[in-house]
This record gives C-alpha cells, sequence and structure tokens, in this order.
C-alpha cells in the first residue's frame, strides 16, 4: 500500500525526488504562496551538520545488528528441537507496541500548545503521522523488499495506526457513521502524500524538510518561522536516535526512548 520509502531502492531516485520538488516549487508560484526558504536556512544554520547524515536513509545499515550466519545456525538448531518461534507472530505484536509508543507516550497537548494547534481529531492525526513516519523509515532500515522483517513491520504498524483511527473517529459523536469511511479514505491519502514529502525533506537539507513540514504539519499557517525550526530540530533528532536502536530494541523488544518536546 505504501511505496515511498521504495524510492530509495532505485538508481536515480535523487533525481526524480529533484524533479517532485521543482514541480512543488511551480505549484507554489502559480498560487503565489511564498515561504521564505533563505529565511528559514538561516535559522537553521546550527543543524547543518545534520542535513546529510548518514542515518536519514533508510537503505543504511543498522549498528549492532545480529552476525547473520550465527543466527541462521540458531535457527535452524530451534526449528529442529522444534522450539523455532513464530518470528511473523512475534513481528506483528512489537509492531503494535510501536505504534503505541507513539499513541500511548507521545505528548499531544504539548504539540498543541507547542504549535498553537487546536485540540481536535485532525491534529491529533497530524502528530500521529509525524511519529508513524520517522518508524517507517526505521523499519525499512530492516528490509524493504516484499518478504522482509522491514517490510513486514513497516505495514504492520500502519494497519495498527487505522485501526486506531478508526476506532477514534467512530467515538466522535460529532461524525455520522456513514461519514466515516469517506473521510477515512480521505485520511490515506493525505497520509501517503505526506510519506512522500517528508521522505524528500529528510533526504535533503533542512530549509527542504522545513517546506515539507510547513505545507503538511502546520497545513501552510505558520508565520513563526522559530516554531517550523524546533520541529525540524525535533524530527532530526528523533531519527537520529530511532536509528541508533539495535535490532533488539526495534524489532525484537521495542523500546523507543521519543525525545520530549520540551527537551529539545
Amino acid at each position: 500500500m505504501l511505496n515511498s520509502r521504495l524510492l530509495i531502492k532505485f538508481n536515480g531516485c535523487k533525481s526524480i525526488l529533484r524533479s517532485a520538488t521543482f514541480s512543488i516549487h511551480r505549484i507554489e508560484q502559480s498560487i503565489n504562496l511564498s515561504l521564505p526558504y533563505a529565511s528559514i536556512k538561516g535559522n537553521l544554520k546550527p543543524f547543518a551538520a545534520l542535513e546529510q547524515c548518514q542515518y536519514c536513509s533508510t537503505a543504511a545499515g543498522v549498528a549492532g545488528k545480529t552476525d547473520e550466519t550465527e543466527g541462521n545456525i540458531l535457527k535452524r538448531v530451534l526449528k529442529k528441537v522444534g522450539l523455532a518461534p513464530n518470528l511473523k507472530t512475534r513481528l506483528r505484536v512489537s509492531s503494535h507496541l510501536l505504534y503505541e509508543s507513539v499513541a500511548d507516550k507521545i505528548n499531544y497537548l504539548a504539540f498543541f500548545q507547542e504549535f498553537d494547534m487546536p485540540n481536535t481529531f485532525n491534529s491529533w492525526f497530524l502528530v500521529t503521522e509525524l511519529h508513524v513516519w520517522m518508524l517507517l523509515l526505521r523499519a525499512m532500515a530492516e528490509g524493504s523488499e516484499s518478504g522482509q522483517d522491514g517490510r513486514y513491520v513497516r505495514n504492520s504498524i500502519v494497519e495498527a495506526m487505522w485501526g486506531d483511527v478508526n476506532t477514534r473517529a467512530k467515538k466522535l459523536g460529532s461524525i455520522n457513521p456513514s461519514q466515516v469511511r469517506g473521510q477515512i479514505e480521505d485520511l490515506s491519502e493525505q497520509f501517503q502524500a505526506a510519506l512522500i514529502a517528508y521522505d524528500e525533506g529528510i533526504m535533503f537539507e533542512d530549509r527542504v524538510l522545513a517546506a515539507a513540514l510547513w505545507r503538511r504539519f502546520f497545513a501552510m499557517n505558520c508565520e513563526d518561522y522559530a516554531k517550523i525550526e524546533r520541529l525540524v530540530k525535533y524530527v532530526r533528532l528523533q531519527v537520529l536516535m530511532l536509528d541508533k536502536l539495535t535490532r533488539e530494541e526495534f524489532l525484537i523488544r521495542p523500546k523507543v526512548p521519543w525525545k520530549k518536546l520540551d527537551k529539545i
């Protein structure tokens, strides 16, 4: 369903994304939108060291992974004695725990207050979407091909998110049950577009990520560039934190120490 992470697997993906960036700029110009990239880039100079960070690519290796040869031998031994665990079941459980680390551990009110967001379902989804995207980045580092653990975990995290979204939407008294499906379909399209925009932002310099956040997270309605700068820094640091997690800490026994917004 989601294929934005696969862009990094093809040769020439940067040229594709650059074309997308130029298209975005032309669209902004045609509808008379302006975002002072120069000002933002100036404000984000303290984070210039993070712009080309190796941890931003989901194709990059992850430190601390178990040696594959030893792992394969162990799996064969366990299988012969009938003790081999059901890896898919474990990964599915881990995926739901990873999603719960967002839904249950992120301080949503802190985001609403810091970025002047109304306490609404849509605001909740924007904050959730941003953190889920960061989890998907890390998941795809564990294998992006069909049948690999990373791709399976990515799909399972997204499945857990939409299950939660559907439940929350139905509980909202102001929403007619017949409208829930249509609303979720709209959110699904927005979610996939957001993944592509955020992927582009994390692969390039801070002003590109800032522009993606301004368009999606802030809905092109933020004139306080310090807030955009802070959110860019928050995203960069969280992505670094996630990429430093070992396979054990992320996939087997999920431990995601999200950094608190007020500590950044």
